[in-house]
């Protein structure tokens, strides 16, 4: 241990990465409980959360244990349990956040779906834990005569020992860079995108009166056409017209006529409107979830930036412990957790608020079903549901595709 940290600066270590991990144990709990048991949370984007806070759960298991795996020797069981877990689940919040990046970029560019997107779950899996576990490991049982195990004394916790400074940074530090600067690529270029396209709608909206035709910026349509027409049997001395019933759904990639909504409406101009609304919703949908996924690129920095600096500092002045970004790190990485429950707060903000009225008031609260847009229209004749004609056609289409909307709202399968 550094010279300058004196004992009690220890204890004030000890008490700040103790506490700082009981935020992250009380997100992670919730987080884990309402994806589990509440449809209402699972959603493509909080997948990659839930996955995501497994590994923040065991990081913090080993971030409890703050300065007791030093005091137990680095020979101990503690102490190497310890550095394992760190070393296996430390990265792995970096290397979510890429997987959450190729998500969006994937989304966009490659058009996936929810379930495209849900099929590559396995390869986010091997990447985020697979690649860290093969390292953990093999340090467990590396044992060098002149500068002892791999796992030791860290300063903060058992972790990469100071005679092994530089398996810090090349086997850790660098590869969570690299994933939070491959990141910020794939960020940058879907951005610009997305800015392209919302630029071109926001012309539309500058414009409401001309009956100008936009083209969905996402271009995998799902259509579904009910028509129905009814009658009350118990009236057959007046003119009616036969029941029949008809349904159509197809899946395909349009052109700009298919774009159109296909509504019995009065106005052409209005069934463009609708049509170019829904393109507006599609997009907003896939801009919404871009700024959660940069919400999340920005939490890593917060964590990544201090503890960075920290580890680097020993590099640069040997024997020596810078005691302010010690403090910080202390923060920041116990945080990694209490961070990702913010973010999935924020994309299940309400869910969130109807479990709250649910818990304390005993009752949901009223809400719509977004980016479905529904027409009825009646005969001239048509009355209400008291009435003794009933005539009704109603169609849904979204011009959404399945990947946006999937991404922004759950599976598409629970959506209509």
């Amino acid at each position: 241990m550094a010279p300058e940290l004196t004992a009690p600066q220890l204890r004030a270590l000890e008490t700040t990465e103790r506490v700082a991990s009981c935020f992250s144990v009380t997100g992670t709990i919730f987080i884990m409980l309402t994806f589990t048991f509440s449809p209402a949370f699972r959603k493509p984007i909080n997948r990659l959360i839930f996955f995501a806070s497994w590994g923040n759960a065991l990081c913090n298991v080993a971030t409890l244990m703050s300065q007791s795996g030093i005091r137990a020797g680095p020979d101990s069981h503690l102490c190497q349990f310890q550095g394992f877990l760190i070393q296996l689940f430390l990265p792995a919040d970096a290397l979510w956040n890429l997987a959450m990046a190729i998500n969006v970029y994937m989304t966009l560019f490659r058009k996936y779906n929810a379930q495209q997107l849900r099929a590559l779950e396995w390869k986010y899996q091997i990447m985020c834990y697979g690649l860290p576990f093969v390292v953990a490991l093999a340090y467990l049982f590396i044992d060098a005569p002149q500068r002892g195990k791999i796992y030791g004394d860290a300063s903060l916790w058992c972790w990469i020992s100071n005679e092994w400074v530089t398996l810090r940074i090349a086997l850790l530090y660098a590869p969570a860079w690299i994933a939070i600067l491959i990141s910020f690529t794939l960020y940058t270029i879907s951005g610009r995108e997305i800015f392209e396209k919302r630029r071109q709608l926001r012309a539309f909206h500058d414009s409401p009166r001309l009956p100008i035709e936009v083209a969905n910026p996402f271009t995998s349509f799902k259509t579904t056409e009910v028509e129905i027409t009814s009658e009350l049997a118990s009236l057959p001395s007046r003119n009616h017209v036969p029941y029949s019933v008809r349904i159509f759904s197809s899946t395909k990639s349009p052109t700009l006529s298919d774009a159109a909504t296909t509504v019995d409406v009065t106005s052409v101009a209005a069934k463009q409107y609708r049509t170019n609304r829904a393109a507006m919703e599609a997009n907003t949908a896939a801009w919404g979830y871009t700024k959660v996924a940069l919400l999340f690129f920005v939490s890593l920095l917060i964590t990544w930036v201090p503890s960075s600096i920290n580890r680097v500092y020993p590099l640069i002045h040997r024997d020596s412990v810078s005691i302010p970004f010690t403090y910080a790190s202390a923060v920041v990485l116990p945080l990694m957790g209490f961070w990702n429950t913010v973010i999935y707060i924020t994309t299940s903000w309400s869910a969130c608020k109807d479990l709250f009225f649910k818990a304390f008031f005993g009752a949901r609260r009223a809400h719509r079903v977004p980016l479905l847009s529904t027409w009825k229209t009646l005969d001239h004749r048509g009355r209400s549901r008291d009435g003794d004609r009933l005539g009704v056609t109603v169609r849904k289409e979204t011009s959404m595709s399945d990947s946006t909307r999937g991404l922004a709202y759950g599976d598409v399968r629970n959506v209509v």
